[in-house]
């Protein structure tokens, strides 16, 4: 049988060893159809008749493109939809015992100046800062009357973070063991009943 080639726009088969040259007008639209340049090599060598009992389209009412053809495939119905079940209890939402965002933010905003207070209560007490230095930072002028306070900032920030940190250790500590008893009684109410 020698190689056809197909019209991608009607659907005509075309047989390539009538073909002479590598580009031809379809029969069936008129489309210029061209010959992949594998196929004349091929043709020439395995010239046989070209088969007469290929049906050729007809001009008025082209085929479907094959490129479109849809195969009917047969399709198994969907599972029947299972029981419903009664719906279970609904369980309380585990507590987790990490402090939750907004928790964590409220933490942060009583650290802050908590963290002041505790470094200038303690600066004071050792002489590294007195009333007159805060006084300067209201009275006089220049950038060097902040140098006082600029240079506690570092120990305000360790000592902010510090309380911060404690308490959401603390917080969770607390947490989980409220966690444990409660289903430690949990497991010995299943147990005795």
């Amino acid at each position: 049988m020698a190689p056809v080639l197909l019209c991608p726009e009607c659907g005509a088969k075309h047989p390539l060893d009538s073909v002479g040259s590598s580009a031809f007008p379809c029969k069936g639209c008129g489309r210029t159809l061209k010959v992949p340049q594998q196929v004349p090599a091929a043709a020439g060598a395995a010239a046989p008749a070209a088969d007469a009992e290929l049906p050729w389209p007809s001009a008025s009412v082209p085929p479907e493109p094959t490129s479109t053809r849809v195969v009917p495939t047969t399709t198994t119905p969907p599972p029947a939809p299972a029981p419903e079940r009664a719906a279970p209890k609904r369980r309380a939402a585990a507590l987790d015992p990490v402090p939750s965002r907004w928790l964590r933010f409220l933490l942060w905003i009583v650290a802050v100046p908590l963290g002041f207070v505790i470094v200038f209560a303690v600066a004071r007490a050792f002489g590294l800062l007195n009333s007159t230095q805060i006084e300067d930072v209201v009275i006089t002028e220049g950038l060097g009357r902040f140098w006082p306070i600029v240079r506690l900032l570092p120990f305000v920030a360790l000592v902010t973070a510090g309380i911060v940190q404690a308490s959401v250790f603390g917080i969770t500590r607390l947490r989980s063991r409220r966690l444990g008893s409660r289903r430690e009684r949990s497991l010995s109410a299943r147990a005795s009943g």
